[in-house]
């Protein structure tokens, strides 16, 4: 777990907390840990100014989007169980996933995520592939008004990702996929018009 004179740090940087970084545990520190819950988390019982794991995946989420990325909100990336099965922020994003996102974003302008963080649940219900990388953090389904248009424009945007983007592992959509050594062309029709885009 971070420290508290790290959590304190975060904290800081996020505008949650204002003390001093001294390592102590005190009323103030605890104040922003519930402060940073009541921000993100869904259930009521999560909402408790004590820092467990969950609260620690979810500061150094916070933590990760503010300093890698300058266009999205970590709730751009939350489980969509809405609180059924996990607080959202079940696991740590990547880091090399933020800034390649964040590259597509300065690529082709304005991007929407439609599938980010996917808890193991939520994952199986919906028809997820086991192991998926959506519950490691390590994936994100998207589209912008320019790979909505057509398979062509999604084929140079995967292309763009797979050649310019960090520790890339694999990039799809609905007719094209690729790794860095082999294209492919799967009909994975429940991507609709969306990008999977993932990282090792």
């Amino acid at each position: 777990m971070l420290s508290i004179k790290e959590r304190q740090r975060y904290l800081t940087k996020l505008g949650y907390y204002t003390g001093k970084i001294d390592g102590i545990e005190g009323a103030g520190t605890k104040k922003a840990y519930k402060q940073l819950q009541k921000k993100y988390f869904i259930r009521k019982s999560d909402i408790d100014g004590i820092y467990g794991n969950n609260t620690e995946k979810l500061l150094i989420n916070a933590y990760r989007i503010k300093i890698y990325t300058k266009n999205f909100k970590l709730e751009e990336f939350k489980c969509e169980c809405n609180g059924k099965w996990c607080t959202g922020y079940h696991e740590i994003l990547s880091i090399n996933l933020l800034k390649n996102v964040q590259k597509l974003r300065n690529k082709y302008g304005s991007l929407t995520i439609t599938s980010g963080l996917r808890c193991t649940n939520y994952n199986s219900n919906i028809g997820g592939i086991r192991g998926s990388k959506h519950t490691q953090g390590k994936a994100v389904d998207f589209f912008t008004s320019y790979t909505f248009k057509s398979l062509t424009n999604r084929k140079g945007a995967i292309d763009w990702y797979i050649k310019n983007c960090n520790s890339v592992n694999y990039a799809y959509c609905d007719g094209y996929g690729r790794t860095k050594w082999r294209k492919e062309y799967p009909s994975v029709p429940t991507m609709y018009k969306s990008i999977h885009v993932d990282v090792k």
